[in-house]
């Protein structure tokens, strides 16, 4: 019926409905092809995914066996050879850290080619499944459509912003008092002599009465030029430190030196401990200042 249909049309349709009936059975051949290369495409990498499973367990068997027999020697020939005097406890595990990268490397070499030849396939089932024609696009020649479901690539991600600096802690500049609880137990002045009752004498400095070792520390920063036993007088143990502009200050009857000759200190740095040597009826800090050799009261810069 449908040639009976076709002779009673003109020349120029029935002309193309031929062309339309030719590029009809060419859409059916090239989706009939299309059809048989997504099937294999599909075999390949279902073939592909059990050689890999495959393929990588059974390495990682022998890889373990491997690895459980080769420390089981090591650890044997160490027992075996190793001494108190010999390093080789130490070389043989390098040699089996050495050992396991190596065979670690070599696993994750042959799981990157499984992995490539497995996107390849997917590349291919991916262009196979988009096309309407024999090369992947649309018969009309147009060029593939997007995959409106591709996810968009990633922001950059930002910099992580730098650590604030620490702060650094500047030096107390003082003045600072040499002992944290000043209990003065005798003045700057003319006083009566602990040691000759009865004898007036000028007193040059403040006593702080305190226990044995509590911390004595520096009024001002400066530089120490004493730090020993005092020779010249009854200090005992004793430190000095120049402050500059003619300002020093001394510490008296320690009983021990925490600084030396020459060491720069900072305002409240402990110098020493409180002691009770020489000529001391008890445990003290005798503190003096002295401005361009003058003694003055120790009171008045604390």
């Amino acid at each position: 019926m449908t040639e009976h249909f076709l002779e009673r049309l003109p020349l120029d349709l029935r002309a193309s409905a031929e062309t339309l009936r030719a590029h009809a059975k060419t859409l059916r051949t090239s989706a009939a092809t299309l059809r048989s290369r997504a099937a294999d495409l599909g075999t390949r990498a279902a073939d592909l995914g059990s050689r890999a499973g495959t393929e990588m367990g059974a390495s990682a068997r022998k890889l373990g066996a491997r690895t459980v027999e080769l420390g089981g020697s090591a650890r044997n020939w160490i027992e075996e050879h190793d001494t108190p005097h010999r390093r080789t406890g130490a070389l043989s595990i390098a040699a089996a850290v050495a050992l396991g990268g190596l065979v670690t490397g070599a696993a994750e070499s042959v799981e990157s080619d499984l992995r490539i030849e497995r996107q390849s396939v997917v590349s291919e089932l991916s262009t196979a499944s988009t096309g309407d024609g024999p090369d992947g696009g649309d018969p009309d020649g147009g060029a593939p459509a997007a995959d409106p479901a591709a996810p968009e690539p990633a922001p950059a991600a930002e910099p992580a912003p730098e650590p604030a600096p620490e702060p650094v802690a500047e030096p107390v500049q003082g003045p600072v008092p040499p002992v944290d609880d000043m209990v003065v137990t005798s003045p700057f002045g003319y006083r009566n002599n602990p040691l000759a009752p009865g004898a007036l004498e000028f007193h040059t400095g403040t006593d702080f009465g305190a226990v044995t070792g509590t911390p004595v520390k520096a009024m001002l920063g400066g530089t120490v030029t004493e730090a020993g036993w005092h020779t010249t007088g009854g200090g005992g143990l004793r430190v000095v430190v120049d402050h500059g502009d003619g300002v020093q200050t001394t510490y008296n009857h320690l009983n021990s030196i925490d600084v030396s000759v020459g060491q720069a200190v900072d305002a409240g740095a402990v110098v020493g401990g409180i002691g009770s040597t020489g000529n001391s009826t008890g445990p003290h800090l005798h503190f003096e200042v002295l401005r361009h050799g003058d003694y003055e009261d120790p009171m008045g810069w604390l």
